[in-house]
């Protein structure tokens, strides 16, 4: 019986060693503030292939992880300061902006999809928390946010608009005056 516990707690021991080796070997956990700045010195190439990498191993979770990094995320985001929030949503709009026109029907595709494959309780909490979040906006951000997306339409291809409509359902749920779908579209 010695002879055993003896054995245990040297294996104890070992296996103690060994993974406090293996966590010396795996990086810390970055801060958001600390990976928005990794983020700042990629190039825009290397900035869409690591988004990428993080989207498929987002794919790659259950429902149930995906939730609850969805809210680690949240909870970083509500962290940061206003300012680097800003920094985070230009360099995104920036990734955005760069993408070439078939990388944006690429992605509407992906989010098309993805949208599909959510239950529709998922679909009506997200459309609730999107219409929460644009009635949390001070009436300034949201005049600009609307001043940019007719921007963004008025840029659209006939082909992009036909598609962004048939996309949102045709239902919009904006005031007439701002609604895209009641006015004409013009080739």
């Amino acid at each position: 019986m010695n002879a055993f516990l003896k054995t245990m707690i040297a294996a104890g021991i070992a296996a103690s060693f060994s993974l406090n080796a293996l966590a010396a070997d795996t990086p810390p956990a970055m801060s958001a503030g600390e990976h928005l700045e990794r983020m700042k010195t990629m190039a825009p190439e290397q900035r869409a292939a690591e988004r990428e990498a993080m989207r498929k191993e987002m794919d790659s979770l259950t429902p149930e992880q995906r939730a609850e990094r969805r809210k680690q995320m949240h909870e970083q985001l509500e962290k940061m300061s206003p300012e680097e929030r800003r920094e985070h949503r230009r360099m995104m709009r920036e990734d955005l902006d760069r993408m070439s026109p078939e990388q944006r029907a690429e992605r509407r595709k992906q989010m098309h999809e993805h949208w599909q494959q959510m239950s529709p309780e998922e679909r009506k909490k997200m459309r609730e928390e999107m219409k929460e979040h644009r009635g949390k906006m001070p009436p300034e951000e949201r005049a600009e946010h609307r001043k940019e997306m007719r921007e963004r339409f008025s840029k659209m291809s006939p082909e992009e608009r036909r598609d962004f409509k048939r996309g949102m359902g045709g239902n919009c749920d904006m005031p007439p005056e701002d609604c895209p779908y009641d006015k004409p579209v013009k080739d």
